[in-house]
């Protein structure tokens, strides 16, 4: 279902998880907007009851250090929360919260005995946001809200229950992202985010993206807009939200063919230490800009397109380049070729100016939102079509937005092996990026 290279990584996790201790891996940063103090720190609980600690380099996505404990918790974990650095919360089966004291350091992890903080906790899922908030949800689909007033909080250090939200969090995993920032997806493929109000008595969601999370049995976040998700069959992939606050996924920038491992991950639980990385707000991207225009077209008909170029006609002419050429246009992209009417003739321009990703590669042209989808060959023949991506989803599908689809501007998912599209029903060829972006 995804498309990634196996690096060293893999290897190098999977043999740590067995016995060894350190790793040091190296590859060309990535453009990451989280500032973190360090690397990310991740908790873990293995099915036999021990836990493991990883530390990833934020802005190459590789694993730099494992260690696994020698000794087991002694109880069947259900939910697990990282307070900081050397602190844990877990909960039981059987409804037992329990703090654990972490002493890790470049060759061991070790931790004293859980020490039994209260009971009563049946919650399905456990974040705690850095910030003096720990969350969690019930199986009826509720939210509460904890004060945790310690670094290593006894029974009288955690209280000031509240609910959030009742009955609309039934939830497949839940992570913070900062301060009263929750991040979190649902089984029919969503990813959602959660801003709570200071009082915790109301909340604003966001849908970031509407398809192609369900696979992640754990999310989490070190805060600083990156998140890291981890599949059933061992995988970890991350991904960069370039302004966690902004209530869009349209910024968040994919790494399906670079994975923190593509196997390996065999923990049950995970958690990051949530104070590891901040974010600035910053400037709306231009790819974030093409899709917004591009979605907000959804819908316009071919009677109102000389919008997009007045050559349009009302649709008497082909106009699915037009309306591709004119969101980049909007946008505030640069010499865009406006009189260009073919779709696979936007795709030779961008071969011409080196623009170009075709989908034979390794990478299967590492499509981006904001990029130009070309059917056909990029030749400037006839018979081919043109979208616009507006988000990438880790199951690799893509969703686009085209003009002169059923005589309108459409929004679809598609998956780019097999879909066709033009009069003459082509494959998918490569894309075109926006220069500058």
């Amino acid at each position: 279902m995804f498309k990634n290279r196996v690096r060293a990584a893999v290897l190098a996790f999977s043999v740590l998880l067995s016995g060894l201790t350190t790793a040091t891996l190296t590859a060309a940063p990535a453009s990451a907007a989280a500032s973190c103090t360090g690397g990310v720190s991740v908790y873990g609980v293995l099915p036999d009851g021990k836990l493991t600690y990883t530390t990833i380099d934020p802005d190459s996505g590789n694993i730099t250090h494992v260690v696994v404990s020698s000794k087991s918790l002694g109880f069947a974990p259900k939910a697990l929360a990282t307070l900081n650095f050397n602190t844990l919360l877990v909960t039981s089966a059987a409804g037992v919260l329990y703090r654990v004291d972490i002493v890790t350091n470049s060759g061991s992890l070790t931790f004293d005995d859980p020490i039994d903080v209260q009971h009563g906790w049946t919650h399905n899922l456990l974040s705690y946001d850095g910030h003096g908030h720990l969350y969690g949800t019930t199986s009826g689909g509720s939210l509460l809200q904890y004060l945790v007033s310690a670094p290593k909080p006894g029974a009288n250090q955690i209280g000031q229950r509240r609910e959030i939200g009742s009955g609309g969090f039934a939830l497949k995993t839940l992570a913070t992202a900062g301060d009263d920032r929750l991040i979190a997806t649902a089984s029919d493929g969503q990813l959602i985010s959660y801003a709570v109000s200071q009082t915790g008595t109301t909340y604003t969601r966001a849908q970031l993206d509407d398809a192609g999370w369900q696979s992640f049995e754990n999310l989490v976040s070190p805060g600083g807009g990156l998140y890291y998700g981890k599949n059933p069959d061992g995988a970890m992939y991350w991904y960069e939200d370039d302004d966690p606050a902004d209530g869009s996924g349209a910024d968040i920038a994919y790494h399906l063919d670079d994975p923190v491992a593509s196997r390996g991950w065999t923990q049950y639980l995970l958690s990051a230490d949530p104070a590891g990385c901040t974010s600035a707000t910053p400037v709306k991207p231009l790819r974030s800009k093409i899709a917004t225009l591009a979605t907000g077209e959804v819908g316009t008909t071919e009677a109102n397109c000389d919008k997009y170029n007045s050559g349009c006609n009302q649709g008497a002419n082909d106009w699915c380049a037009m309306f591709a050429t004119w969101t980049w246009a909007a946008a505030g992209v640069a010499n865009v070729p406006r009189g260009t009417w073919v779709a696979r003739g936007l795709g030779e321009w961008g071969v011409e100016h080196g623009l170009f990703k075709s989908r034979t590669g390794s990478s299967h042209g590492s499509p981006k939102i904001g990029d130009w989808v070309i059917y056909g060959p990029p030749n400037g023949s006839t018979g081919g079509h043109v979208d616009v991506i507006t988000a990438v989803h880790p199951d690799g599908t893509l969703t686009v937005v085209g003009g002169n689809v059923s005589n309108k501007v459409t929004r679809r998912v598609i998956d780019p092996d097999t879909a066709r599209s033009g009069r003459e029903e082509q494959l998918i060829s490569g894309y075109v990026s926006p220069p500058g972006a």
